[in-house]
């Protein structure tokens, strides 16, 4: 009899017979062993969705897979694949249904058709990828969902920006934080022990970030646009130094203000995490974040 069910390869074993063994994790926390066709390939650390018949191998239980689809195929709801994710690898720190919940809030506030038109289509574009993949293979919300948990939270500091600077485009913002790290999801080479492609390696996501733009805008019709160029310039200079990857400073001031707000919760983010660990009274270990600058934890 067929059964089926979401399981993490664990590690996958060579034999010498015409099938190979794997172990794997359900979301239960069951561990299994399965054999699969040779001529099939499956990545270590992925979750599968595996169709599989249950068969005794000198005597003990094991499952011959008839079908696995990665998880990342699979046909299934957000929620669902979100809770997936979780149970198989370190998430980021909250619900990704209420960072999709604050983002798509944000972008709802969007009034300059261009702007609009852009940062929408780049958001379908990398939508599944954008709430999977980390913001950094270390240093900061090097984790699962820690792309999108570090755009929401920047986000969110807009608006105490908005109250104090009105003068400030609020459209403008909301999009250099969209895009700024939007093609980190094309640097690293996945979102589950993630390493720097090829194209992440020679161009990076800034370079990649502003090309993107300049296609999109093109292709809707904006090539040209104040508007593209606008947006391009703060994804280009949101690192601020050339030897951190910026070419050009802020020369708009919601560029400037994007450079602070990612400043701010890159750093506030490791900070939460170390001193959480840390002794009241003590001083943390370097933090690499932080120009290798010790915290002190007060006492108060």
């Amino acid at each position: 009899m067929e059964t089926n069910f979401y399981a993490k390869i664990d590690t996958i074993n060579e034999t010498s017979y015409d099938t190979y063994t794997c172990s794997v994790v359900t979301e239960d926390n069951e561990r299994l062993t399965c054999r699969i066709p040779k001529e099939h390939t499956f990545k270590q650390n992925a979750v599968y969705h595996f169709e599989v018949e249950p068969i005794m191998f000198k005597e003990r239980q094991q499952y011959m897979v008839i079908e696995a689809v990665h998880i990342d195929d699979a046909d299934i709801p957000f929620a669902r694949r979100s809770e997936l994710m979780e149970c198989f690898y370190e998430f980021a720190p909250v619900d990704v249904n209420e960072v999709k919940e604050v983002i798509e809030s944000y972008l709802a506030k969007l009034e300059n058709k261009a702007i609009k038109d852009i940062v929408l289509e780049m958001y379908k574009e990398f939508e599944n990828r954008f709430y999977l993949y980390p913001a950094a293979t270390k240093f900061h919300h090097a984790y699962i969902g820690g792309l999108s948990y570090h755009t929401s939270t920047m986000l969110r500091l807009i608006d105490g920006f908005m109250k104090v600077y009105p003068f400030l485009n609020q459209d403008l913002l909301i999009a250099g934080i969209m895009l700024h790290d939007i093609y980190k999801t094309s640097e690293l080479t996945n979102y589950a022990g993630p390493e720097y492609s090829k194209e992440g390696k020679l161009l990076g996501h800034i370079t990649m970030g502003v090309k993107g733009i300049e296609v999109t805008a093109q292709r809707l019709g904006y090539g040209g646009s104040e508007e593209a160029l606008l947006l391009q310039h703060m994804v280009l200079s949101h690192h601020y130094y050339g030897n951190y990857g910026s070419p050009k400073k802020p020369m708009i001031p919601e560029a400037l203000i994007v450079h602070f707000i990612d400043n701010i919760d890159s750093k506030l983010t490791v900070l939460e995490e170390v001193l959480s660990q840390t002794e009241k009274g003590e001083f943390t270990s370097p933090i690499a974040v932080a120009d290798r600058e010790k915290y002190y934890k007060s006492k108060l």
